[in-house]
This record gives C-alpha cells, sequence and structure tokens, in this order.
C-alpha cells in the first residue's frame, strides 16, 4: 500500500522545499536551447509548461497518416484501445466501435515509429531529464480522435507503475489546432502542490487506485473540484496550435471539457513518463537500456514492451522517420 508519507519521502527534487533551482541551473555547461530557468520555476509554480512551435510537423502529419491506416486496415495490428470505457483489442471492435467518438488508442507508439519519436520532442525530453535528473523514458501513450469529456483527475493513482510512484509527467500535442468548441484540455495551474491537491484516501490510507479500493473515481473528481474551489484556483482552457507541446505533472489536475460541437474533432497524442531509474523493470527486455528500444533520441527512451515481439508496424517506419531506433 503506497500512503501519503511515502510520496512526500519519494517526491522529487523539485517538488521539496529545499529545492534550488538556481543552484541546479548554475552547475551546467551546456545550454537547454530555451529558458530552462524560467521553465523549471514555472514548473515548480504551476505543474505545466508549453513549448510553442517545437513540435515537428512532418512527424505529426505522419502519425496522422498512420491513424489513418490503422483505422483503414484494424484487424491487422495488435493494440489495446478503450472505448465506453472498456478496453478491447483494436481486431475486436466492431464498425461502429471503431467510429466512436470516445475511441482510444492505447501505446500506438508500440506500432507507430512516428509517435514514438513524437513522445521524445527535443524540448520536452531535455526540459524531463532536469525534472527528474535522469533520462526520460516514455511508459505508456494514448491517441485521441475527439475530446475526451473526462472529470477532473490526477495521473497518478492511474499511472502508478513506476518506482518510486512521483517519478511522473505528461506530454500532451494537438495534431490539429485545436478548436474551442471540440472539448479542449482543462487544467489547473499550480494545483500540483501537496497543500492544495491534498492526498485522496482510496481506502484504509491509499493513495493510488486498487483493485479492492473503497472509493470510486468519481469521488476522487468531487474531492479535486472542491480542492481547486476553495485555493480559488481557475482553470486554463488549452486550445494549441499544431506544433505546440504541454508538459504536466503527475499530480496535475485537469479534464476535458464539454464538446460544444459533436462534428470537431480533437485529435491529439498524449505521454506519459518517468525516469529511467523509476521504469518498471518488469517492463524492459534483457538487452535495455543499451537495446530493446522503439527510440532513443534527445536524451530520452521509448522501450519495447517486454512482453511484445515482431508487431506489424504502421507505415511510418517505412517513411523515412526511423530516427534513433532500432
Amino acid at each position: 500500500m503506497y500512503r501519503q508519507e511515502d510520496w512526500l519521502r519519494d517526491r522529487l527534487w523539485i517538488d521539496r522545499p529545499d529545492a534550488d533551482i538556481d543552484a541546479h541551473v548554475d552547475q551546467l555547461s551546456d545550454s537547454a536551447g530555451f529558458d530552462l530557468r524560467e521553465a523549471l520555476v514555472q514548473w515548480r509554480r504551476d505543474g505545466i509548461v508549453l513549448f510553442r512551435d517545437v513540435v515537428d510537423h512532418a512527424l505529426i502529419d505522419a502519425l496522422k497518416n498512420d491513424i489513418e491506416h490503422l483505422r483503414a486496415h484494424y484487424r491487422d495490428f495488435d493494440l489495446l484501445v478503450e472505448t465506453s470505457g472498456v478496453q478491447k483489442h483494436i481486431l475486436d471492435l466492431t464498425e461502429e466501435e471503431l467510429n466512436s467518438p470516445g475511441l482510444k488508442f492505447n501505446s500506438i507508439h508500440t506500432i507507430s515509429r512516428a509517435a514514438a519519436r513524437l513522445s521524445l520532442t527535443r524540448e520536452v525530453s531535455v526540459f524531463l531529464s532536469h525534472v527528474f535528473r535522469d533520462a526520460p523514458c516514455s511508459m505508456q501513450s494514448l491517441t485521441f480522435y475527439k475530446g475526451s469529456q473526462q472529470p477532473i483527475h490526477v495521473d497518478y493513482p492511474y499511472v502508478r507503475c513506476q518506482t518510486p510512484v512521483p517519478h511522473l509527467a505528461a506530454s500532451w500535442i494537438p495534431l490539429e489546432d485545436i478548436h474551442p468548441d471540440s472539448g479542449p484540455l482543462a487544467y489547473y495551474p499550480g494545483s500540483h502542490r501537496e497543500d492544495i491537491s491534498g492526498f485522496f484516501d482510496w481506502g484504509d490510507g491509499s493513495i493510488l487506485l486498487e483493485s479492492d479500493s473503497q472509493r470510486s473515481p468519481m469521488e476522487l473528481s468531487e474531492y479535486l473540484a472542491e480542492r481547486v474551489r476553495q485555493s480559488g484556483i481557475q482553470s486554463q482552457v488549452y486550445c494549441p496550435k499544431k506544433g505546440d507541446v504541454l508538459v504536466w505533472h503527475g499530480n496535475l489536475s485537469h479534464e476535458g471539457t464539454a464538446i460544444r460541437n459533436p462534428d470537431l474533432t480533437r485529435k491529439s497524442y498524449v505521454t506519459h513518463y518517468t525516469s529511467l531509474g523509476a521504469y518498471p523493470k518488469a517492463h524492459l527486455k534483457p538487452s535495455a537500456p543499451e537495446g530493446g528500444w522503439i527510440a532513443h533520441e534527445n536524451g530520452g527512451y521509448v522501450f519495447e514492451y517486454s512482453w511484445l515481439n515482431d508487431l506489424n508496424q504502421l507505415p511510418s517506419i517505412e517513411a523515412g522517420h526511423e530516427g534513433a531506433a532500432r
């Protein structure tokens, strides 16, 4: 069982009261290529950092092409998806489910080289290497076609196979310009701080969702909504342009807003990261980290899952998007 005191013991350096960002930046010999000091200050204060127009448009287009190929030939691929809150293998979907607005692809990076490389966008990888003080590693990815409309939540109770648990961050890359009526993402700046978020008790002191938890995700949402209301934090609606990327803390409250125009898409790609030292060892192939990865760029890794072998790959693997991959 993982408790509040475990989180406080394991939290990252930048979340500790004595975090010294100036000392961290001053001892570096290489430039990050962006204002690292300001980015770290914003992360500590708000739990988010936005990088504008840094994501490779060609990779975005390659992933969109992969998605369309997957939709057209979905019975040829092995991929988990979520539809109406239920996990399924994509080849078991009905045509109606394939075209449902709530469909979500899980870990498409295992079959899309473009997706894997998007997860290692330079600014994201470099920034997270300083947050973690270790190499950032993609643990999983989520690909959305339309807005999720998911109630307010935080990631760590659900994304929790890393050890220690607080070694968690996420990135959100739009695959198109996001319209305000499409159900865009909203986040609550500063809500990652423990004095704001508190620690939701799923039962018997556990702060993680377990198979025998006594409370529900909706109760978590109600708890977080009340915490941000009491703190006076207003949500920020994220309507980015293609090429932008938002990076957020594993304890940041965020949600999918209401879709006001059901004809609009909200194509987007989300990656959850941990540090190399916290990456679950059972998920690594024996050759990792020297091998056993899909992509290794900008100091970060996207590893092959230990239980997957020789999956049918989407077109971007043959379209000049190999990168530093094997």
